[in-house]
Order: structure tokens, then sequence, then C-alpha cells
């Protein structure tokens, strides 16, 4: 058996998925959104657990007929999640290269959590050396998720969350999971790119929806996307940042990170709708150029948006 190889991954996706496809994916249009591994050591709470449980789980599945690749087990490591107790396999299933001649790489996950596994494949399907479009399939071929990645710094950007089915990984104690709740504004996606191709000149994103637009003579400003704010003016917006007390139903949730080309920044931009205990459990936000939803900041589907360094302001 394996040793298992213990590492922290800083956010994890909620549930990753399996590829029933072998085409190309192009033009990812890349986000503020972030999630950058790092080589952090954790211990695990439950040594006993094995490749073989994962293994066990994973056979015991159906599994979509167009499955690429068979897992080599012998290979597979154990990853410890953010949480320190749960932890998740991953297991490279097929390299080969795609229609544009670069790398096409899938990877097996599966991930144990609360007693209980889930698991697909990701894809990243590379544009050139640097930069991937990534996929994430369910294991019976649901699109789930799709980001892009940029491997020279190992920053995952998410662009859009769809739809999914089954349970969720969940990475906090108790019985109530943080997605529950979760509410969408329909109709209020406004797309990058539009079904031609051109520049979407109405999409708007995070900080747009709580910081308002760029002036033309901003340097951030876009003309091909006139209402996109990469650059929120937040110390001159009248809000001042909140260094002692709880927040408040009404301050401005913002996280910060490093985010390429940009430096360390403000990643992303919510409104607080809810605190409970001194703690938020609801904010209200555009997520990218998807929808605006009102969600916990702890439910996982929306966790490449929350970073170590969150702060408010009122």
């Amino acid at each position: 058996m394996k040793t298992l190889f213990f590492k922290k991954i800083s956010i994890v996706s909620a549930i990753v998925a399996i590829v029933i496809i072998t085409g190309v994916l192009v033009g990812c249009q890349k986000e503020e959104v972030i999630i950058s591994q790092d080589s952090e050591y954790l211990s695990l709470s439950n040594p006993s657990l094995e490749i073989s449980d994962f293994k066990n789980w994973f056979n015991s599945q159906k599994i979509a007929n167009k499955f690429i690749g068979k897992p080599n087990w012998d290979n597979a490591e154990i990853k410890i999640m953010q949480d320190g107790n749960s932890s998740m396999v991953s297991i490279e299933i097929y390299k080969g290269k795609n229609l544009s001649g670069n790398d096409s790489i899938r990877e097996l996950h599966v991930t144990y959590v609360k007693k209980g596994f889930t698991g697909g494949v990701k894809i990243y399907s590379y544009n050139d050396k640097e930069n991937a479009c990534v996929k994430y399939y369910s294991l019976n071929g649901q699109l789930l998720e799709e980001g892009a990645y940029y491997a020279p710094k190992q920053i995952y950007s998410l662009l859009q969350r769809y739809t999914f089915e089954g349970s969720q990984v969940r990475l906090k104690s108790g019985n109530e999971d943080p997605c529950d709740g979760t509410q969408m504004y329909n109709n209020s996606a406004t797309p990058y790119y539009l079904p031609n191709g051109a520049p979407n000149p109405n999409a708007y994103n995070c900080h747009a929806y709580v910081w308002g637009y760029l002036s033309s003579n901003d340097p951030c400003y876009l003309s091909t996307h006139p209402y996109w704010n990469n650059c929120p003016n937040i110390s001159g917006s009248g809000y001042s940042q909140v260094t002692s007390g709880s927040p408040q139903v009404g301050d401005r949730w913002v996280s910060y990170g490093n985010v390429s080309g940009w430096g360390y920044t403000a990643v992303h931009s919510a409104i607080v709708k809810e605190v409970k205990n001194g703690y938020v459990t609801k904010v209200e936000a555009k997520c990218g150029d998807g929808a605006i939803y009102i969600y916990n900041p702890d439910c996982n589907v929306f966790g490449a948006y929350k970073t170590n360094d969150v702060r408010y302001y009122r």
C-alpha cells in the first residue's frame, strides 16, 4: 500500500467530475477569483484511511460509458483538505494532446468527508504551455464547473458554476450545511462575451456590483467592457474599514489575495446580508460574469471567493 502523502490545498472544490468528451476547451476568460495551492503540511485525523478505501468506493459507482483512462491506484496519494480532517485522492488517469496539439490532462478525484465519499474528474486542456481551460464533470458526465488555470503559479480562476446533482462535499462540523439556503437571482448573469464572440459591453462583475463602475479616465477602465471593474476605489468610496466589533448587515465584505497581473489586491466584493453570533452567514454578490447569489461564504461552491484575508467596510 502506498504511503500516505499529506498536503494542504488552500481552497477546496465542492465536487469534481468525470470527462466524457475529448473536445478542446478554448477562449477561457480569466476572472479575478483565484485558488492557489501550497505545500504546508498537516496531520490527518484518521490515519487508518488508505488508498484501498477510495478504490473500493470508486469501483462501486456507476461510471459514464465513455470514461477515459484506468486509474493507477499505485500512483495515488491522499491529500489533506482545508479543514485538516477531510481528505482527497488525486490520480492522473489520462495525458494526451488536444486538437491544438497541446497537453490534455485528466485527473480522478475522490473526496472523503463526514464518513462518506464523492468524486469525479477534472480536465485540463492547455491553450499553450502555461494556460489551460478547466472543466469539472460528475461521475455520470454532468458538467459542473468551468475555469482557467495558470500553471507557473498554480492559480485557478473560477469562471462559471453550474447546477449540480447529488450531495455536496462538506467541510463544516455539525448538522448545518453552509450551502443550504443559497439563492440565485434569475437572469442576472452577464456573459463576458456575446454568442458571436464579441465583447459584451453590458458585462459587469462583483466589484462593479458593490463599488460601482470606473470612469473612462481610470487606468483600469476597459473600453470593451465599460461596466467591468477590476480596480475598485474602496478608499474613495466613503466606506471605512471595520477594525473593531462584529460585522453588521449592510457592511461590505472584501477578500484580498494575489491575482496574476494585478499583485495583491481585492479578489471579491460582496454585501453582508446576515450575521449570526458575530459571524457573517450570508452575503450577496455578483459572481464574475455569472449570476448574482446570496450565499454563505463558507459554502464550498463559492470557496474560491474567500481568501485568508477578509476585511469589512462600513
